[in-house]
């Protein structure tokens, strides 16, 4: 006896991520104008104190390259910032006239409190005249002293 063809079962839908870039937050590429100007702000700020502190020594060339936050999208709360550096120094070998670079990369967290809410951090970073120097939210940390620990 032939058993009836049954039908497949419909595939479930896939289960949203829980921490999602802060571009895509609260939903896909939402977040990006939004997110880029907050990179902006923070780089220029960067800038502007890199000649008389992290730009000193061997890495005179400091740069920020990059910077990157997850976001809890069930509950709207930054999870994890990091900001990334690059910097070398070259010279000239002697004997061979060979260019040597040392060239590091610096992966820098930002103390983010448990549960930050991603409005507040926002808001905190975007309104203060140096952000850098501004107490990150339900902390008493500031980027800048993240960065004296890491560069």
């Amino acid at each position: 006896m032939a058993q009836a063809d049954t039908p497949p079962k419909p595939a479930p839908a896939p289960v949203p991520a829980r921490y999602v870039d802060a571009i895509d937050w609260p939903a896909s590429e939402a977040g990006l104008e939004r997110f880029q100007k907050l990179e902006e702000h923070l780089s220029g700020a960067f800038a502007n104190v890199c000649g008389d502190t992290f730009c000193e020594g061997d890495y005179g060339n400091l740069r920020p390259m990059q910077l990157r936050c997850s976001v809890d999208s069930t509950k709207g709360t930054m999870k994890q910032c990091l900001w990334t550096f690059a910097g070398s120094y070259t010279q000239v070998n002697g004997k061979s006239g060979a260019v040597q670079v040392n060239a590091k990369l610096f992966k820098c967290k930002l103390a983010l409190a448990k549960d930050t809410p991603a409005e507040s951090f926002y808001e905190t970073l975007m309104a203060a005249k140096d952000p850098l120097e501004v107490k990150l939210p339900m902390t008493r940390k500031t980027i800048y002293e993240g960065l004296l620990g890491c560069l």
